[in-house]
């Protein structure tokens, strides 16, 4: 059977279209040679490894920065010439900054004393102890006389009388009355800077009086888990609203650590500095 004129076309030019398909590609490849890989897929699979390793760190150092509220102070500072903006910009409330200032009006004398203002959490302190420039204080010649004339002694806050507070320079039984009535409000005093809280109890009266006062360690401590609604709001620190919380959580889960108050959304860092040192949890 013999083809057609226009059949035959047809078929050569299918075969064409063969060869073609058939013979492209290796021209292609000789033209375009492709390079052996640099790296086996072992060593991809290892790089990919150790770069997610290394995005996770970062996560974490981030996330465990952003933690922190505190900011380390660019430069060395004299507490005494800080303002309240320039403490509230550690990282401080503006509470927080206020009652800083009655402390650092003439400056810091050491790292001790520093740790001594109760309002500055730990964290804080260990960021800027090193960056502080500090002045000791010098007491007036007058008053260096009058202790010796007196032969004034340390009293303890936490265990003297109304009468032996009056032995102190400045402190008459006004003062006398009020320090021994806040003491019995908190527990016991945690420091000789709680004095501050006292009203109009100003940081010249304190300054007189702190080289002749210590505080020991005898305070009463709140029992997180069995103290009752009245028994926690009795407390000067703390408040009807956050009393509550704590009963209401402690129904639900006994606390097993202090700082499992700070579930409480009433509850943050700044108001658990300011108490822990009242509580237990038994």
């Amino acid at each position: 059977m013999s083809l057609s004129k226009r059949n035959r076309r047809g078929l050569l030019g299918l075969i064409l279209i063969c060869l073609f398909s058939a013979i492209t590609p290796r021209i292609l490849s000789a033209m375009f040679s492709v390079d052996e890989p640099i790296i086996s897929f072992e060593e991809a699979q290892k790089i990919h490894e150790d770069l997610s390793i290394k995005k996770n760190n970062s996560k974490k150092q981030k996330a465990q920065y952003s933690k922190s509220r505190y900011t380390i102070p660019r430069l060395k500072f004299n507490p005494k010439e800080y303002d309240l903006k320039n403490w509230m910009s550690l990282g401080l409330s503006e509470k927080q900054a206020a009652i800083v200032l009655k402390f650092t009006e003439r400056g810091i004398a050491n790292e001790e004393e520093l740790k001594r203002i109760f309002v500055l959490p730990d964290e804080l302190v260990k960021l800027i102890k090193d960056s502080i420039i500090y002045t000791p204080k010098e007491y007036s010649r007058a008053n260096k006389e009058l202790v010796a004339e007196r032969k004034i002694e340390i009293i303890d806050i936490n265990k003297c009388n109304e009468i032996e507070l009056q032995d102190l320079p400045g402190i008459g039984p006004y003062y006398a009355k009020k320090i021994v009535e806040y003491r019995e409000q908190l527990g016991g005093y945690h420091s000789t800077s709680q004095l501050l809280e006292i009203w109009k109890f100003e940081s010249e009266l304190y300054d007189k009086i702190s080289p002749f006062i210590s505080c020991s360690n005898t305070n009463k401590k709140l029992d997180i888990n069995n103290a009752s609604l009245e028994e926690l709001k009795a407390h000067p620190y703390i408040s009807y609203g956050i009393s509550n919380s704590i009963v209401k959580m402690r129904a639900q889960s006994r606390f097993k650590t202090i700082e499992d108050i700070k579930r409480s959304k009433l509850i943050d860092e700044e108001f658990f500095d300011k108490i822990k040192a009242y509580l237990e949890c038994k």
